[in-house]
């Protein structure tokens, strides 16, 4: 917290987020980390490496339900979040962190997932992040009961290569969400709050639907996702 600062310096240049300053779609705070002294980066303990907060980025919050946004600004973050990035954007950058993701957690070599990350875009994969079916995924990996979201639990999320109108659809969709969810921060009327609340459950329907599609699921399956939950007697 001594490193951190409400308003923006010479020493606190970097934009910075945790967990708990965004939510899906929106980043709802933003604050500054010193950075470049003899201080941060050199003595922070457990650091990364720089690259992951230099290219553009999806965070993932740690911990409940899940919130999923995309950062462009190269934002820092904390040990609070999860930072997914596209390994093409990490094309030529070589540490011990990268190379034991490889070898631990892949079946494909680390040339085939820059290949396959040419194929997506983070607005397609942040619109199937934030979806309905997505969680249940999720909670299907992690378990009842369990609140984490740890990083292999992210790993084992399966995201297919949709046709290219799919990807297309849900790539715009993710950008409007973007812009309604920012002004809805910015509105006082309740009316107009009432407004862009609607605009952004429909297009949360239109979002799930195109991923059911691109999952594949039948009529069925959807039906059982979607059904009303109905209060037990």
């Amino acid at each position: 917290e001594d490193l951190i600062s409400e308003t923006s310096d010479e020493i606190h240049c970097k934009k910075y987020i945790e967990a708990k300053d965004f939510s899906r779609y929106s980043i709802n705070r933003i604050r500054y980390l010193e950075y470049g002294t003899k201080r941060c980066p050199a003595k922070i303990r457990r650091a990364t490496f720089e690259e992951l907060y230099i290219v553009p980025k999806i965070l993932i919050n740690k911990i409940g339900l899940m919130e999923v946004i995309i950062d462009i600004e190269n934002i820092m973050c904390d040990q609070t979040n999860r930072i997914c990035i596209l390994w093409k954007d990490l094309k030529g950058v070589e540490n011990k962190s990268i190379q034991s993701s490889v070898t631990r957690y892949s079946r494909l070599t680390r040339g085939e997932m820059e290949e396959l990350s040419e194929k997506v875009n983070l607005y397609y994969i942040l619109a199937i992040l934030n979806s309905k079916y997505i969680k249940i995924l999720l909670d299907n990996i992690r378990g009842a009961g369990n609140i984490d979201i740890n990083p292999e639990y992210i790993r084992n999320l399966p995201i297919p290569i949709a046709t290219p109108a799919d990807m297309q659809t849900l790539s715009d969709c993710a950008k409007t969400q973007l812009e309604l969810h920012a002004k809805l921060k910015d509105v006082r009327l309740e009316t107009d709050r009432k407004t862009i609340q609607s605009a952004i459950n429909t297009l949360d329907t239109k979002i799930d639907n195109v991923v059911y599609q691109v999952y594949g699921l039948t009529q069925d399956e959807i039906e059982k996702i979607t059904m009303p939950t109905r209060n037990k007697m």
